[in-house]
């Protein structure tokens, strides 16, 4: 069997494609990633063979201020609105298509490459993010069946449609169009790795497989001090609240302000930083242990609480190595994964713009109390029920070789 992965960005959408990918090679299956230019070293790294489509970074969509800086609103958006999107008022849904349609442009960069690829190679299988729109556009100009994988999918289905209800966004038809080929949804069919406890939930009925997610966050070394004895409690912030987006001078004010939300709790802080930034980092809080590109799921088995800015990668990592987590989301499907967070009992929510003081109380009480630790636990029981990737790989060549849908459950 030949599956094509199709992701538009990197790491966030690839790396839970990973082990997947990983059980499909060791069963013998032919595997390929199809992704920007800009992603081929992740892809490399993860010793996957790469096709390069598109340009190095998609133009970007233009349009009015208040949707280009959307998912930064100071506005909350209702808590459930994914499955009931009727709580969006005008602006929301407004801000919602705009953003889909950015994966529409981003797309119509990627569909030449990827068709003309797809019908040269002859995957059996189409699997892509719930955002990468030339996945199904390609599944379609073969007629392959379609996978869509990810887990904040409640906040990203059906977001090709107006309103998430109506008609193809304007641009999306026409994808298909250039291939004679009849328009599909992304997300019909999803390959979902959420435990039942912190699945988002939809609006409609959506086709699933399920699959256990396992934590993979790119390639690194383990340096050695994740192995000594910890005197204190140990507490990561990740990059993805803001070191890895902004320049070194705002990443060290970031990490300042976080050291500074944490004293006097006694607790060791390990700063998450990108590559290239440690220096900095290190320099601007003495004291404060810095990671430099040292992967999640290496990191996070050491630690005592992590905080974070809700992003789906992070948040799983720290369930599978039960570490309970501080979450101040920085968009609406971040807030959503943090509500699921929340709910479930592994972790507690602060607004984004949130004070030292207020992070620092919300830790002390997050470190002190026994029910996440026994939340946790019960999410991993969960977790370790469901299908690992290699349980998965007979389902999908079933899909691949009959073109009948897998063995699921519906929601």
């Amino acid at each position: 069997m030949r599956v094509l992965f199709a992701t538009w960005a990197a790491p966030g959408h690839f790396f839970p494609m990973v082990p997947l990918a990983w059980a499909l090679k060791a069963a013998g299956d032919e595997v390929r990633f199809a992704v920007p230019p800009s992603c081929r070293s992740t892809v490399l790294g993860a010793g996957m063979s790469v096709v390069p489509i598109g340009p190095d970074a998609p133009p970007r969509r233009k349009g009015p201020v208040a949707n280009m800086r959307s998912w930064g609103s100071e506005r909350p958006w209702p808590d459930g609105w994914t499955a009931r999107p009727e709580l969006l008022d005008e602006w929301q849904t407004t801000v919602l298509d705009y953003t889909a349609g950015k994966q529409v442009a981003a797309a119509a960069t990627m569909t030449d490459d990827l068709v003309s690829f797809a019908r040269w190679w002859r995957p059996d299988l189409v699997v892509c993010d719930t955002l990468c729109f030339a996945g199904p556009v390609a599944a379609a100009a073969v007629g392959v069946p379609l996978l869509a994988q990810s887990w904040e999918v409640g906040s990203l289905l059906r977001t090709e449609r107006a309103g998430r209800r109506g008609d193809w966004l304007p641009g999306y038809a026409e994808l298909f169009e250039r291939y004679g080929a009849e328009p599909r949804a992304c997300s019909d069919h999803l390959l979902d790795t959420s435990p039942p406890s912190l699945r988002i939930p939809e609006s409609f009925t959506v086709r699933r497989t399920s699959m256990r997610y396992l934590p993979f966050n790119g390639a690194g070394a383990a340096p050695a001090w994740l192995a000594e004895p910890r005197r204190r409690p140990r507490v990561c912030v990740t990059s993805g609240i803001a070191l890895d987006r902004y320049d070194a001078t705002t990443a060290a004010r970031v990490t300042a302000e976080f050291a500074e939300s944490v004293a006097g709790l006694g607790v060791e802080l390990v700063i998450a930083a990108g590559a290239g930034q440690g220096e900095a980092v290190a320099a601007s809080a003495p004291g404060v242990r810095v990671a430099e590109a040292v992967p999640f799921h290496l990191l996070l088995p050491t630690c005592d609480a992590v905080i974070h800015h809700g992003g789906a990668g992070t948040a799983m990592t720290a369930v599978a190595a039960g570490v309970p987590q501080l979450i101040l989301p920085q968009s609406p499907p971040y807030a959503e994964i943090a509500h699921r967070v929340r709910r479930a009992g592994a972790g507690v929510v602060l607004d984004a713009d949130s004070g030292p003081a207020r992070v620092r109380a919300a830790l002390g009480e997050l470190l002190a109390d026994d029910r996440c630790p026994k939340a946790l636990a019960a999410i991993r029981t969960e977790m370790n029920a469901m299908p690992t990737p290699h349980e998965v790989v007979p389902a999908l060549r079933a899909l691949a070789q009959e073109g009948q849908p897998c063995p699921t459950t519906m929601s």
